[in-house]
């Protein structure tokens, strides 16, 4: 931990949104999901500029308690979203008697995670799975949280989204006018990726993440389960830094 990473966590807002139906709309029993899109970024009131982009994110809550009282099938739920990576493999983890969903709940997936370049390896993704357990699992048994841990450019859905149809909105200045959008591809530097071919490579990086989140992978699948021992032994240590730098600025003045 150092405290130029700790400035930029410091800044780091997460803004969700969510879309929750309570009439069926395409699937029966779908109004137990809610979906959600967002998107990280970093305040720059300092610097009087507007928050810059950093990644987004895309996750899904399902209520299985309150579906367990209507009865509802989720095998059929699930495989009426099977074009979808994370719930094709789910499919494939549940026919193999290697999970059962109905133990939890309250289930959290989370579809897809992407970071611009610059903001690699400084421990964002760990702050955005915080955000998550804070929100969703507190350490509880009845909730899981699931991630699909899979290069984007072998996510069929993801990779066309990404490169074919997400723009950002990035502006430097404080001017409405000065906005302007930028392909996804672009904006993330996602053509290396693309370019790279070497996918067991790429995995296992992901995997490394994954891992060093509290994430654990799921036999040979890229579906990874969540433990909370690794974020909360990070938030302690957060802690303890904040103290150390409030004591430092009380020393100075």
């Amino acid at each position: 931990m150092n405290r130029e990473d700790w400035s930029l966590w410091s800044n780091l807002t997460f803004k969700t949104l969510g879309y929750r139906k309570n009439i069926d709309f395409v699937t029966d029993n779908e109004n137990i999901i809610t979906l959600y899109e967002g998107m990280v970024t970093e305040i720059r009131m300092k610097e009087r500029k507007p928050p810059r982009p950093v990644g987004e994110y895309g996750f899904s809550v399902w209520n299985i308690e309150l579906g367990k009282n209507f009865n509802v099938d989720f095998d059929k739920l699930i495989e009426a979203h099977d074009t979808e990576d994370i719930y094709s493999e789910f499919i494939d983890m549940i026919k193999a008697d290697e999970l059962d969903i109905r133990k939890y709940k309250r289930i959290v997936f989370v579809n897809n995670f992407v970071l611009h370049e610059d903001y690699r390896k400084r421990g964002i993704t760990e702050e955005f799975v915080e955000m998550l357990f804070r929100d969703y699992d507190c350490d509880d048994d009845d909730v899981a949280i699931f991630m699909l841990v899979k290069p984007f450019q072998d996510n069929e859905v993801d990779s066309d989204y990404y490169l074919n149809k997400k723009e950002v909105m990035v502006s430097e200045t404080l001017n409405r006018n000065d906005v302007h959008s930028v392909k996804a591809s672009e904006y993330y530097s996602l053509d290396e990726f693309i370019e790279n071919e070497d996918t067991e490579l790429n995995e296992y990086k992901l995997f490394g993440v994954a891992q060093r989140c509290g994430f654990h992978r799921i036999n040979e699948s890229h579906l990874f389960i969540f433990n909370s021992k690794k974020t909360l032994a990070r938030m302690k240590e957060k802690q303890r830094y904040s103290q150390t730098i409030d004591n430092e600025l009380l020393t100075f003045l």
